[in-house]
């Protein structure tokens, strides 16, 4: 599967290393909403390192001003936070997850009761991603999970 429109801008949460993706923010095909969401970001995630692409290309790059506040209570949309490992357990029934190959950029929903079915409620995030693999391109890739909540009707 190949990059679609919504590839092209996206604000992404590295550790202060840059060494791991915490979560992607925002993917958008339009940059005028793509500007707004980094300016929220930029105050409702304080001291992060943030990053504003422009498909491959690096629009902004900043930690943001502040400390950072995690609230291990709280899952957060579409992130599960470095050092902050979540059970599958602490799923509520408005969240989805979406697993991303990191190699192919490839998507698939992923449902949360079959996870905990195979792995059991007390399975960790960082565990149940390393046993998980991208079926659709050649190199069978490492997968990342991302937290969504469904949709209000």
């Amino acid at each position: 599967m190949g990059k679609t429109a919504e590839d092209n801008f996206r604000i992404e949460v590295w550790d202060r290393e840059e060494t791991q993706l915490v979560e992607t923010l925002c993917r958008s095909p339009d940059f005028f909403v793509s500007q707004t969401a980094w300016h929220v970001a930029i105050r409702r995630r304080p001291g992060m390192l943030l990053i504003h692409y422009n498909a491959r290309h690096v629009m902004e790059k900043m930690v943001t001003p502040g400390d950072v506040r995690i609230d291990p209570q709280t899952i957060v949309d579409g992130s599960v936070h470095a050092g902050l490992d979540i059970a599958l357990g602490d799923l509520r029934e408005w969240h989805t997850l979406r697993a991303w190959c990191k190699n192919c950029s490839h998507y698939a929903e992923v449902k949360p009761a079959g996870l905990i079915r195979r792995y059991g409620k007390g399975a960790l995030f960082s565990s149940v991603e390393k046993a998980l693999f991208c079926t659709s391109c050649d190199r069978g890739g490492p997968v990342r999970l991302e937290i969504h909540k469904l949709p209000r009707n």
